[in-house]
């Protein structure tokens, strides 16, 4: 019987006698580490791929699993999962981050998506030309909106250390952003 990711989770947290409480958690927090891996690049089927193999480790190694840093490991395990599969297809350049834009504009009118395809294109362009642990603190910072804390307790090292590379991160983003252009033409250095 084939399975969605999703259909998965939930069977496996029957299937292990979770706590309700802590399989719903367990749940939302892989369903955010998902949509983290579509904006880092991942296709669909790559990313339920990447939770599923996440959740079963975490299910296989949970009494070793510090529960207040359960969310932080879930993430860097998915995150180095993508680099891995990255690596097998020699795709390493390929990281593309969507914006819903929809948030910001009224209706939907040709204009709007033209816009946002528009910015889209500007933003992967933007992010691409970035170092990969640039775009990857941009992504759980704003777009996982994971707090200083807890991508510090990703990459092993202090709040400070977090905020100090977040902001040069956010410079550098956008000194290219500038350099990029309206349309998301690159200009030469």
């Amino acid at each position: 019987m084939l399975f969605t990711f999703f259909q998965m989770n939930r069977y496996l947290i029957r299937r292990v006698d979770m706590n309700e409480d802590f399989g719903i958690q367990l749940h939302e927090k892989l369903k955010a580490v998902y949509f983290t891996l579509l904006k880092m690049g991942a296709n669909k089927q790559d990313a339920e791929d990447i939770l599923q193999e996440t959740a079963y480790q975490f299910i296989k190694y949970i009494d070793g699993i510090d529960a207040n840093y359960a969310e932080a490991w879930l993430y860097r395990v998915a995150i180095n999962k993508f680099y891995d599969a990255l690596r097998k297809k020699k795709h390493a350049n390929n990281y593309v981050l969507t914006f819903n834009l929809q948030d910001l504009l009224d209706e939907k009118t040709p204009e709007s998506y033209v816009l946002q395809k528009e910015a889209q294109t500007t933003i992967q362009q933007t992010l691409s030309m970035l170092q990969p642990k640039e775009m990857e603190l941009l992504l759980l910072k704003y777009s996982a909106e994971l707090t200083l804390n807890e991508i510090a307790i990703l990459f092993q090292t202090t709040d400070k250390s977090i905020k100090t590379q977040l902001a040069r991160a956010r410079k550098k983003f956008s000194e290219v952003f500038e350099r990029t252009g309206d349309y998301g033409e690159n200009i030469n250095y």
